[in-house]
């Protein structure tokens, strides 16, 4: 009998040993498995944004272990394949698995955490929370170099900058001018890619035809989701605060036959260069020759240069002269001033205003006049007295290198002493 319960004693122990056993190779099993690397991609979403998470485990035992299977749970963010890993298998020892997971955000913001979740069935489980931002800041755009007012035909450089605030990198950003009534140099510009806190300019040089918004759309992509923000400005046509300002001054009229010719000085009293001026007259009064037409050429600020324009006309009355020049984009601006009286006497009467020509503008502009550079108030000088003084004082010294001087001079004296 004590025998029969020795033995009985012996094999129950015996159970109880294999048992502890596997008990023990189980838990090394479950152990022996780590998670050993996330990724995202993008790192932070938008709202709506489809992203990736990879979860990366590792068996460092010395034996294969089993999984059931691997989940994502979140109530947060949607999983796409859920069921992608329902089934997986044995990991060896030494080897490594990844997992990914496609998930999508919700409307709202904030930090969520999905729980990453190993089932090895009998072996127990394996869970790790992993953090994901979701958030609506969207790259910031702005313009530089905008003007007060714009011109209509005149050329603008306008700068837009793009900076990425957000955590992670944008990728794909492309800026496009999307307005109506504009001509740009660049339809569009690729940038590329953006780091967080990078920023880049591009430069467009556009030229307003109408008026309304001027508006600059930029694309780009987070991660594999497309998105587009517009950043936008007035459009409104003024007077050019910068521009070339054109004065005619000392003025006069004097009359020659069935001519007349009316002369003074154009000034340039504005901040920016005017090309290939030109004055003339209007009707009533006629061009005439010689001079039916006076170019000036270029003429800096505060540059001047005189002028000389001769005409016909029916009656009296006022006389219109004409200032027409082109600023550094080819198009063409038209000043007009109104003159009175007699020779010797005028007046003037500038309207003060550029208007926009009513013929084509875009043509180059003119090549810079070195008188005009110089301050060019050329046509005023006394040019045939100065010659004619120039003569003489040449006349002069070619007689007494020759000795005629000394002649002349002995003759004069002999003259003298015999009236004496």
């Amino acid at each position: 009998m004590n025998h029969r319960i020795c033995i009985a004693l012996l094999v129950l122990a015996a159970l109880c040993g294999i048992a502890a056993a596997a008990t023990d190779s189980v838990s090394d099993a479950s152990s022996q498995i780590s998670v050993t690397g996330i990724t995202k991609s993008p790192e932070t979403l938008m709202p709506g944004d489809q992203g990736f998470i990879t979860v990366t485990i590792t068996n460092s035992g010395d034996e294969s272990a089993s999984i059931d299977r691997v989940k994502l749970y979140t109530n947060d963010l949607t999983v796409v394949n859920d069921n992608a890993y329902d089934v997986v298998g044995d990991i060896g020892a030494g080897n490594s698995m990844e997992f990914s997971f496609m998930v999508e955000a919700g409307p709202a913001e904030g930090i969520f955490y999905p729980a990453f979740y190993i089932d090895f069935g009998s072996s127990g489980s394996l869970r790790s929370s992993i953090p994901v931002i979701v958030e609506d800041t969207t790259p910031q755009v702005s313009l530089l170099g905008v003007p007060e007012t714009f011109t209509e035909g005149k050329t603008v450089d306008i700068t837009v900058l793009v900076g990425n605030p957000r955590e992670g990198k944008l990728s794909a950003i492309t800026i496009t001018p999307v307005t109506d009534g504009i001509k740009s140099d660049q339809t569009s510009y690729f940038v590329g890619n953006l780091e967080q806190d990078e920023s880049a300019e591009v430069t467009f040089a556009i030229t307003p035809e109408e008026e309304g918004d001027l508006s600059f759309e930029v694309s780009y992509r987070n991660g594999v989701n497309e998105h587009t923000t517009t950043v936008s400005t007035p459009m409104t046509f003024g007077t050019d605060k910068t521009s070339a300002v054109l004065v005619v001054n000392e003025v006069s009229v004097s009359s020659s036959g069935s001519t007349a010719t009316v002369s003074g000085d154009v000034t340039n009293a504005g901040l920016e260069d005017a090309y290939s001026v030109m004055v003339t007259v209007g009707d009533p009064a006629t061009p005439a020759n010689p001079n039916p037409v006076a170019v000036l050429g270029a003429l800096e600020p505060d540059d001047f240069s005189g002028f000389e324009v001769t005409y016909t006309m029916q009656g009296a009355g006022q006389v219109p002269v004409l200032v027409t020049y082109k600023d550094e984009d080819g198009n063409i601006y038209e000043e007009e001033f109104y003159v009175t009286g007699s020779s010797g006497t005028a007046t003037t009467d500038g309207d003060g205003t550029s208007t926009a020509p009513d013929f084509a503008a875009g043509g180059p502009g003119g090549d810079r006049n070195p008188l005009g550079s110089m301050g060019s108030g050329f046509a005023q000088i006394p040019v045939i007295p100065i010659i004619f003084v120039l003569l003489i004082i040449g006349g002069g010294l070619i007689a007494w290198r020759t000795g005629h001087l000394a002649q002349a001079r002995d003759t004069i004296r002999a003259r003298l002493h015999k009236e004496k």
